[in-house]
């Protein structure tokens, strides 16, 4: 009995050394905007660790966004360094994903992000100056990913009750990983 109860204990401390747990880090951001529609644009990523980096971004709108859409896509860099696409591409509506009436995961994902980095965290419509400090992508929020390199796009436009425009596009570059854990010991 106490041996099993040692094998046990062994194979519990072993697992918990061979848990890995999924990151992702984004390598690169790059904004394309409607000039027409928003001006004094700025997209940076700044590294913080071997695990993470953040996201800054800046951006001043010209005419109110009444009833953003915004399309989410999603990329897989496959063997040939191309981009592919994986598994989600769906359009929503930010106004209806923000007063409750819709509760496409998705939407409710980029919401969570919205209000949790962004200055964008009231209901419709949305103007003048927009901005998000320090955005990271949450590994609690996504299904874990297989291990790779993959492209999240967010495509915005204003729908009117005539034509949708196009206002601009956010295209993240991120990487799904393992955790990368310091073997330097901590000082004392």
């Amino acid at each position: 009995m106490p041996f099993g109860v040692l094998v046990f204990l062994s194979s519990c401390f072993v697992w918990q050394l061979t848990e890995s747990q999924l990151v992702y880090k984004l390598n690169k951001i790059e904004c394309q905007v409607n000039q027409t529609r928003v001006s004094n644009v700025s997209c940076h990523v700044k590294a913080v660790n071997w695990n993470m980096a953040v996201v800054n971004m800046d951006c001043f709108m010209l005419l109110p966004l009444l009833n953003p859409v915004i399309r989410v896509q999603v990329f897989m860099k496959d063997y040939s360094n191309q981009y592919k696409p994986f598994l989600v591409d769906v359009s929503l509506k930010m106004c209806d994903v923000i007063e409750k009436r819709n509760f496409i995961p998705y939407g409710v994902i980029i919401w969570k992000l919205f209000k949790r980095f962004t200055n964008v965290n009231h209901s419709c419509p949305f103007s003048g100056q927009l901005t998000a400090r320090d955005g990271y992508l949450d590994s609690s929020l996504l299904p874990p990913f297989p291990k790779g390199f993959y492209q999240f796009s967010l495509i915005v436009t204003d729908l009117n009750s005539t034509h949708k425009e196009y206002v601009g596009t956010m295209k993240f570059f991120l990487q799904a990983m393992e955790q990368i854990k310091s073997k330097k010991l901590p000082r004392a």
